[in-house]
């Protein structure tokens, strides 16, 4: 709790310092009628502005019990009207709406916002820094516009590779997606927008969320689906969470009480907004008591009527209104959205800048996973023709659909607009969208096809490509030695029937408006791909945790977008292979997977050696320090992501083979060698005992494992780990 407070204590002397910095402070939105202003005045007599939780506790004390009733649920949905969801105004008590947009990769309703990168592509980066740059960037551009509540980030962990949404979150494994998210919604926050970490928890099917009951285990939870959750709380102050559509060992996530009062609200302290996604809840009663603060979008189960039936049952009093009050206008006033005015239009002045984090997010997320012979980079002056097959090529796919995807603007860059620009005027490149010329591709010096296909919120797709795809690849690979394959996908694809074909492949993720202009440079030497895999990609389905363990059998998946009205009867997903996913299952059960997880290409190599692990000795320090040396043993400038990895082969109790606990990317010139440290703390030991009920690190000989990858270890060395302590 104090470090929670400590953390949320420096997003509100942040919040005031950007307020100073622009001239807000104690401004007041132009549109409030003049009873609201002058009740906004008296309001900052009564409260002082640095103390939340007594200006908090005052406005709910003079609202009625109508008004507290009419808090709890927005004000509607209207689209087409730029309204995704927004609270209630009080002008009585000087309380404006405080509108929403989604989401993680843009202000949807901004106009001319920036379509950042896919986040899976962040993810690939695997660069805390640029996570922060995109999270500020995306605040900044809310903000420009009057949208204070950003819906998102996305932390739900990559499960299986067909999932619709998995371009929004931030790939299979707890311990990168904590450490993105972190410095995420710190930009989203410092920059004066209240992030929402969604969706809380375990929703790990789009195509019938509303039907599929994740049945998981505790340890599992605890383990896999909720330390990016815990982190997002904990360490990043987080204003505001949504839960999810899908019920969680039975009961609907809105009004599971276990996950909302007792882990979250209980166990990690937290106080902010509770809001469920947008029409998710069925049961006042449940919903009230579970500890869920807002109904979104507006109000269909949280009516009048409903809350005051639930409040004369007893099951509910109005002090537990209050609290719900509370807890929607907590963050509110600790971002100062009473005391400024919400839109800031000189932030559309940032727009360049936030068009080169764009940039350099699509740069980092690009993953060179084939490159045969070393095809790539390629030589300007020795490549003439250049042949692109495929609509993606043309038609680029900036983003997959539903709440996080928006139209990309004027200054979208195709991929076919960023390889002419790279290849200059000396190499003729040509397109072939629609149909195939074997001829073309037989004469090109190179041939690049570019595979897509439909992955949508309320939809999960294939894991194959659709037959004329793949009759594409394979007759243009037929007659060209030289066929790249580029693939713009928010998950794995089935690719083993044809990885051997292609002399390279590019996993390109979604580029947003500008990212595409980095598979240019790429191709052509003028950037050094650096992106890791973010998730395991299976050689079949069969290989995997979660097969015969996803949907139903009689369910066969679209390959376009069908409508948000898809129902199924309700089914359970049980989460079998527990705490076994992605690279965990294939690392723990000796299965080879097509690519694992944090793999990538380079254009330069990279030599690790000198590790030295030495254990901490003061109690409540690092367990841990460990050191290594890295060195660019290639010609070209290059960066390296070093992963580590811990093993626990003594624990009695099931544990993965090993686990990721930390990494660091660090870019070097040629010839430069570097330190690289990193500290473990005694979580990054420990499992959650159900027994015990709490988190157990036992005694023993741990492994630390240092690796370029999953399955590509370099360095490993033991430690002595010789206390036995539950917390």
């Amino acid at each position: 709790m104090w470090f929670r407070w400590k953390n949320r204590g420096f997003m509100r002397a942040a919040g005031w310092a950007l307020m100073l910095a622009t001239g807000c402070v104690a401004a007041v939105s132009a549109d409030l009628e003049k009873e609201g202003q002058e009740s906004m005045e008296e309001e900052l007599k009564t409260g002082p502005r640095n103390v939340v939780e007594e200006r908090v506790s005052n406005l709910v004390r003079r609202m009625t019990l109508d008004e507290k009733i009419r808090y709890l649920a927005g004000t509607g949905f209207d689209f087409e009207a730029g309204l995704i969801g927004e609270t209630q105004p009080l002008p009585r008590l000087g309380i404006p709406a405080f509108r929403m947009t989604d989401a993680s990769q843009g202000s949807k309703l901004t106009k001319g916002a920036t379509l950042f990168p896919s986040t899976i592509g962040l993810a690939a980066s695997f660069d805390r820094e640029l996570a922060y740059a995109y999270g500020r960037a995306v605040a900044e551009e809310c903000r420009a516009d009057g949208f204070r509540i950003l819906l998102g980030p996305g932390v739900n962990i990559y499960r299986v590779p067909n999932g619709g949404r998995n371009f929004e979150y931030l790939g299979e494994d707890p311990c990168l997606a904590s450490q993105l998210v972190v410095p995420y919604i710190k930009g989203v926050q410092e920059a004066g927008v209240i992030a929402t970490v969604k969706h809380f928890a375990a929703n790990n099917c789009e195509y019938f969320r509303r039907s599929a009951n994740s049945v998981v285990d505790e340890r599992t939870l605890r383990e896999i689906y909720f330390p990016a959750f815990r982190a997002a709380i904990e360490e990043a102050g987080c204003g505001a969470l949504m839960t999810a559509y899908n019920p969680v060992n039975g009961d609907w996530a809105a009004e599971n009480r276990w996950l909302v009062t007792d882990i979250l609200r209980n166990e990690w302290g937290f106080d902010g907004l509770v809001m469920t996604d947008w029409w998710s809840i069925y049961d006042p009663e449940k919903v009230l008591t579970a500890g869920v603060d807002l109904e979104m979008p507006y109000a269909e189960i949280l009516t009048k009527e409903n809350v005051l039936a639930v409040l004369e049952s007893g099951k509910i009093t109005e002090a537990d209104l209050d609290e719900r009050v509370r807890c929607i206008l907590r963050p509110c006033v600790e971002f100062g959205l009473l005391d400024q005015p919400h839109a800031d239009p000189s932030l559309h002045s940032t727009w360049d800048a936030h068009a080169e984090v764009a940039r350099q997010i699509g740069r980092e997320s690009l993953v060179l996973l084939k490159n045969r012979n070393s095809l790539l980079p390629l030589d300007r002056s020795r490549v003439r023709r250049i042949a692109l097959f495929g609509k993606n090529a043309v038609e680029t796919s900036a983003s997959g659909g539903g709440a996080a995807g928006f139209e990309p603007g004027d200054a979208f860059v195709t991929y076919e607009a960023a390889i002419r620009a790279a290849a200059g005027e000396q190499v003729e490149v040509k397109v072939y969208p629609e149909h195939i010329s074997a001829e073309a591709a037989e004469e090109a010096d190179i041939a690049v096809v570019f595979l897509t296909m439909v992955e949508h919120e309320q939809m999960d797709r294939n894991f194959e490509f659709d037959e004329d795809s793949l009759y594409t690849l394979n007759r243009v690979a037929s007659v060209n030695p030289n066929t790249i394959a580029v693939v713009s996908l928010g998950g794995g694809v089935e690719m083993a029937s044809w990885i051997d074909d292609v002399a390279a492949l590019v996993y390109a993720w979604y580029p947003g408006t500008y990212g595409a202009t980095a598979l240019g440079e790429m191709l052509f030497g003028d950037l050094n791909p650096s992106g890791r895999l973010p998730i395991s990609i299976e050689k079949r389905p069969e290989d995997t945790h979660y097969f015969g363990n996803y949907l139903p059998e009689d369910v066969i998946l679209p390959r376009t977008f069908h409508g948000w009205d898809s129902k199924h009867e309700r089914f359970d997903v049980e989460y079998r292979e527990g705490i076994l996913t992605g690279y965990r299952w294939y690392d723990t059960r000796g299965i080879e997977p097509l690519f694992p997880f944090g793999f990538g290409l380079s254009y330069t190599s990279f030599s690790y050696g000198d590790l030295m692990v030495t254990t901490g000795s003061e109690k409540g320090g690092p367990v841990a320090r460990v050191r290594l040396r890295v060195r660019n043993d290639g010609d070209r400038a290059g960066a390296e992501v070093v992963q580590l990895y811990v093993s626990d082969p003594e624990c009695d109790v099931r544990r993965p083979a090993k686990e990721l606990k930390g990494f660091a990317r660090i870019a070097l010139e040629p010839g430069e060698e570097r330190e690289v440290e990193f500290l473990l703390g005694l979580q990054d030991l420990s499992y959650w005992s159900d027994a015990a009920g709490q988190w157990m690190a036992d005694p023993g000989t741990f492994e630390i494992l240092i690796g370029a990858s999953s399955r590509d270890i370099r360095l490993q060395a033991p430690f002595r780990y010789e206390s036995r302590e539950l917390y």
